[in-house]
């Protein structure tokens, strides 16, 4: 039996409908697989998709910067759907093809753009340390504040918080798309 399916519209409640909504009319514009899982728990639910929404569109990190960091967060946890619906979104923002092969290939990409290549050391450093070293911190405080440091670091959460729900929930990768290898 698949663990994972899409909550419709008629079987929510009034408390699910209204975060269905919210997500719906926000920055996303649609109800993604991970609001789907979290509607079986509303109180989960309208927390998450929310700071979803901080992490992905309120942070001071373009969208090509957040895909970097969402990319290498999804290649950590080898969370299939996720690649596959930000590799999309990482072209979109510009990221280059070999950028992203490499990243699914666990090598290091070149970055010509020191602001992009910071953002990749701070998140691959703490996935290769679970830590960050006072250099490294100080370089990304230094471009962006503590508050960078924060909202990346926040990102990092939200979504490995993400691909444990999409890992979990064993959500399928969209018809056509590449599955990580394993």
């Amino acid at each position: 039996m698949p663990r994972y399916r899409e909550m419709q519209e008629a079987e929510l409640n009034a408390e699910q409908r209204r975060i269905y909504d919210d997500c719906k009319s926000g920055p996303r514009g649609f109800v993604p697989p991970p609001v789907h899982i979290w509607l079986n728990s509303p109180g989960l639910a309208d927390h998450a998709h929310q700071l979803g929404a901080h992490a992905r569109f309120g942070t001071p990190f373009t969208p090509k910067q957040s895909e970097i960091a969402i990319l290498l967060t999804a290649r950590y946890w080898t969370a299939q759907f996720e690649w596959a619906a930000h590799v999309r979104l990482a072209l979109k923002a510009g990221m280059e093809q070999a950028v992203i092969d490499a990243i699914a290939e666990r090598r290091a990409p070149h970055f010509a753009d020191a602001d992009d290549q910071l953002v990749y050391d701070f998140v691959h450093t703490y996935y290769e340390r679970h830590r960050i070293d006072d250099a490294l911190y100080d370089r990304m405080v230094k471009r962006w504040g503590v508050k960078g440091a924060v909202d990346l670091a926040g990102l990092l959460g939200y979504y490995s918080f993400v691909s444990a729900a999409l890992n979990v929930f064993e959500v399928p990768v969209p018809e056509g798309a590449q599955p990580l290898p394993g």
